[in-house]
């Protein structure tokens, strides 16, 4: 059985910012872009047009959080 958790407010606060540094520092290229960060670990979602935009999306996380465990899964597509 697996338990689900609540995101804590701050966590939902920092998804809040991770969402507007990635934001920022692409330029709004991840297109459908969802942040989860829960215990230490980012998970990215949504879609790019080039492997450098999800590069920036990463640097954008490690910014804000140097230590944090990152699951980059944004699709690249053309």
């Amino acid at each position: 059985m697996v338990a689900l958790t609540t995101p804590s407010t701050t966590d939902r606060t920092h998804d809040s910012e991770l969402t507007r540094r990635i934001d920022s520092k692409t330029f709004r290229q991840v297109h459908d872009l969802h942040v989860l960060h829960e215990a230490g670990r980012v998970i990215l979602r949504g879609r790019s047009e080039s492997y450098y935009v999800k590069q920036l999306a990463t640097h954008a996380v490690l910014d804000l959080m140097p230590d944090a465990s990152i699951e980059n899964s944004i699709d690249v597509a053309r």
